[in-house]
Formats: C-alpha cells, sequence, structure tokens
C-alpha cells in the first residue's frame, strides 16, 4: 500500500513543479511584453521629441526667412516712396515754372505717364520681392514635409 501512496504525492509534486514552472513562464513572458512595451513607448516619445524639435527649428528657420524678405520689402516700399516724392517735388518746381498753359499741360501729361511706368515698374518689383518672401518662408515648411514623408515611408515599409 505504501507504494500506492508514493504515486499520488509524486504526481502532487509534478504537478506543482509543472504549475510553478507555467507560472514562472507566464511571469517571464508578461515582463518580456511590458519591457517591450516600455520600450516601444520610449521609442514612440524620442521620436515625436525629435519632430517636435525639429516643427520648432523649421518654424524658426521660416519666420527668419520671412523676417528677411519682410524687411526687404519695407525698404524697397521706403526707396519708392522717396522716388516718387523727389519726382513729385521735381515736377512742382518745373510746373510752377512754366507761365504758358500748354507747356503745363504738356509737363502735366509727361509727368503722369513717366509716374505711370515708374510705378509699374516699382509694382513689379515688390511683386518679385513677395514671390521670393513666400518662396523663401514656405523652403523650410516643404523641407520638413518632404523629410516626414521619407521618413514615414521608410517606416511604413520597415
Amino acid at each position: 500500500m505504501s507504494t500506492k501512496k508514493a504515486k499520488p504525492e509524486m504526481n502532487t509534486e509534478t504537478h506543482a513543479q509543472t504549475a510553478e514552472k507555467a507560472t514562472d513562464k507566464v511571469a517571464d513572458q508578461v515582463a518580456s511584453f511590458a519591457q517591450k512595451s516600455v520600450d516601444q513607448a520610449q521609442a514612440a516619445f524620442e521620436k515625436v521629441s525629435e519632430v517636435a524639435h525639429g516643427n520648432v527649428q523649421m518654424l524658426d528657420e521660416a519666420a527668419n526667412a520671412y523676417k528677411n524678405r519682410v524687411t526687404d520689402i519695407q525698404l524697397k516700399s521706403m526707396e519708392f516712396a522717396q522716388l516718387n516724392i523727389n519726382a513729385g517735388f521735381a515736377f512742382a518746381r518745373k510746373f510752377f515754372a512754366v507761365r504758358d498753359p500748354a507747356a503745363a499741360m504738356n509737363l502735366q501729361q509727361a509727368y503722369f505717364k513717366e509716374q505711370a511706368e515708374a510705378m509699374q515698374r516699382q509694382a513689379a518689383e515688390l511683386g518679385e520681392l513677395s514671390v521670393a518672401l513666400a518662396k523663401e518662408s514656405l523652403k523650410p515648411v516643404q523641407e520638413t514635409v518632404t523629410k516626414s514623408f521619407a521618413s514615414f515611408s521608410k517606416s511604413a515599409a520597415a
């Protein structure tokens, strides 16, 4: 009879050992899963942080480009205003020096024609500066978007 009792005790020990091994295995799997989750979360945070830093730099570059081009436009506008005012003073001096009404009319027509041509050139130049403003301000944004899509494509392919 003692033989019969030994077998159940061995089975109990075997079951206990099996249960302990299974518990250890599950604990190892849970720990491994938790570690992977933490690693993935840290990698995701680092990626988001990298993108955020890149965006700050991109916005800084865009703001600097915008500021520089706006300054160019302001200075050019001031230059044009000075030229136009000086042309107006020169016209006024000539106009008040003329005694003949026909000559005054001719002088006035010539002045208006010259000023219209000058303003057309000035508007074209300001237009070119405005286009440069838009291009240079958006250049950092375009570069960042292009890099982001390239990075996203690489990540998606991996």
